[in-house]
């Protein structure tokens, strides 16, 4: 994606609704994107409100008519557009954070996108008191048909070496991004649970020592495995179904009134990673990754230790307290966490299936990214 640019002349693209509506989406939206004025370069080509209308099209494809390659392209654009509030600074930044016309893209992408999620959530309990809410919660998880995933499993027993190296790379989007949702998470919150999502971010920043922020950990583990460090080309790499996993958390992060799902899918995801983290360290010692270096395993096994005491206290000292006072929104915080179930099982589905149909890497190989 680019943020900035010289703002290049384009011609007007001719598009056929018909056939090539991702392709075209796709495409418009990167020629607005590389140019330093959205708007006014779909205006000067005549193309204001066609980014919607195509946006619209493809999600109907993606969604209703359950067109893959459709799934992955919005899921791709609105990964691009979130992009937009998360680039560093730097000189030269564009005005397209608040692009009117990539801002209608984006609503009537997470409109038809939401209506689809919520349709596979199924039915979730209304009128939950904040006491049970943590109940509530471990029971969607563990009777949720994703709960304790077969791909931690052949990882921990079966998978190779440069099978689990590929999942560091699929993995790399949302764990370098949770840092961010975790600052996100403190805008606007009551003082009284404030505490508990500091504590969630100091561990993140490494508890103060800059050797040992989650970020560094994780890139200190690429670094070991000689994986060059090519946000892009891990995304490029992702089907709809990571997208969608990493989209699901920023909408949530970003739209005010989803707060209350919000909070729900961060649950999901802090008492879900001790468990299938605990796996993973099993698969790469067994193939060799770390043995030499234990360290280098620091983000996972961190996890392992520190995500078991975040999953309750996240419920204890931030649902709880936030549903005490809005009682009525326990069905929205089961909602979050129901969405969060289906993207993870989604995303470890296609890992699985990738891996297993992964041809292996030859021996000599495997001298690049020991």
């Amino acid at each position: 994606m680019l943020t900035h640019a010289g703002g290049a002349a384009f011609a007007r693209p001719e598009i056929n609704i018909a056939h090539d509506t991702p392709q075209a989406l796709r495409r418009l939206v990167n020629d607005a994107l590389s140019n330093d004025n959205a708007d006014t370069f779909l205006a000067s080509r005549g193309a204001s409100g066609q980014l919607e209308a195509l946006a619209q099209r493809c999600c109907d494809m993606a969604f209703a008519e359950s067109d893959l390659a459709a799934r992955r392209t919005v899921h791709r654009v609105l990964h691009d557009l979130y992009g937009l509030h998360l680039s560093r600074p730097h000189p030269g930044l564009t005005d397209n954070q608040y692009s009117i016309e990539l801002l209608r893209a984006r609503r009537a992408i997470e409109a038809s996108w939401m209506e689809w999620e919520l349709g596979q959530a199924g039915p979730i309990p209304a009128n939950v008191e904040p006491e049970a809410i943590g109940d509530a919660i471990k029971s969607l998880w563990k009777t949720h048909c994703g709960y304790n995933h077969a791909v931690f499993d052949f990882m921990k027993t079966d998978a190779s070496r440069p099978q689990i190296i590929k999942y560091f790379t699929t993995d790399y989007a949302l764990n370098m991004r949770f840092y961010d949702l975790i600052v996100l998470s403190l805008v606007g919150i009551d003082e009284d649970v404030r505490m508990e999502v500091a504590h969630n971010f100091w561990d993140e920043m490494g508890q103060g020592n800059p050797a040992r922020t989650h970020v560094r950990l994780y890139r200190d583990l690429l670094d070991y495995l000689q994986i060059e460090d090519t946000p892009e080309q891990f995304v490029d790499a992702l089907g709809w179904e990571g997208l969608s996993g990493y989209n699901l958390l920023l909408y949530f992060a970003f739209n005010r009134r989803q707060y209350f799902r919000s909070i729900g899918a961060l649950a999901i995801t802090e008492l879900s990673d001790p468990e299938q983290y605990a796996k993973l360290l099993s698969g790469c010692r067994r193939v060799g990754i770390g043995n030499d270096q234990p360290s280098i395993l620091d983000y996972y096994s961190e996890h392992v230790e520190v995500d078991a005491l975040h999953g309750d206290g996240w419920i204890d000292n931030v649902i709880v307290p936030v549903l005490r006072r809005y009682p009525g929104e326990a069905q929205s915080v089961l909602e979050g966490a129901a969405m969060r179930l289906n993207s993870s099982k989604a995303y470890w589905d296609w890992q699985l299936a990738d891996m297993k149909g992964a041809k292996p890497v030859p021996s000599v190989a495997l001298a690049g990214v020991n």
